[in-house]
């Protein structure tokens, strides 16, 4: 009889602590969804703090990790931001997303050479990717390799035919090489799309 008892006060127990895990799991939960409600109504810091409340929990969740480094980019806060996306890539090498935002951020400093290798380390992954054929166009036009910043280029407008940065940028490509009707066609496009400062260029350039 003891036994029997002792047997069912330790299945309760059980239940309790299993319960409780259950407990702590749905808040943590709930501060993630916080944060990301926070982030699209463009609260970052307090989306900060709810992803900062989750991670204590879940301190390898990269997708979290993830999120809060964007805070930090939309805050100003860069060099928060690049530890962020540096250590999503510490627990998962092939995250393309912290992949592109580092190139971004390699961007905003004028480390062009690094752009580079982050986009070709995404196009490793996924050859479909416009975004990294367009941050690697981006950074070759920086570095005047304009060839292949308009082969790039190229390759971003087929895969998404309404990227208008990439029209926009290819556009001054083609004015460089005084391949007016292309240019011209491609800024079109672009104020079409309502890229900023594609109307003025257009304006500016062709008649």
């Amino acid at each position: 009889m003891l036994c029997s008892a002792c047997f069912i006060i330790m299945k309760i127990k059980y239940v309790f602590v299993f319960i409780l895990g259950l407990g702590l799991i749905s808040c943590a939960d709930e501060n993630s969804l916080l944060g990301d409600a926070y982030y699209n109504e463009g609260k970052y810091e307090e989306a900060i703090k709810a992803y900062n409340d989750f991670l204590e929990l879940n301190p390898r969740h990269t997708k979290t990790i993830y999120n809060r480094g964007r805070c930090y980019q939309q805050l100003g806060e860069h060099e928060k931001a690049i530890e962020d996306f540096q250590q999503v890539l510490k627990l998962d090498q092939r995250n393309e997303s912290a992949l592109l935002s580092l190139g971004q951020e390699m961007y905003r400093t004028e480390d062009y050479e690094s752009v580079i290798f982050y986009s070709d380390k995404v196009l490793e992954l996924r050859r479909n990717n416009a975004m990294a054929y367009y941050l690697k166009a981006r950074a070759e036009q920086k570095l005047g390799n304009l060839r292949n910043a308009l082969n790039n280029y190229n390759t971003a407008i087929n895969l998404e035919p309404d990227f208008g940065e990439a029209y926009l940028h290819r556009g001054s490509v083609n004015l460089f090489f005084k391949r007016q009707a292309n240019a011209c066609k491609d800024l079109a496009k672009a104020k079409e799309l309502g890229v900023a400062g594609a109307a003025e260029a257009h304006s500016k350039n062709c008649r």
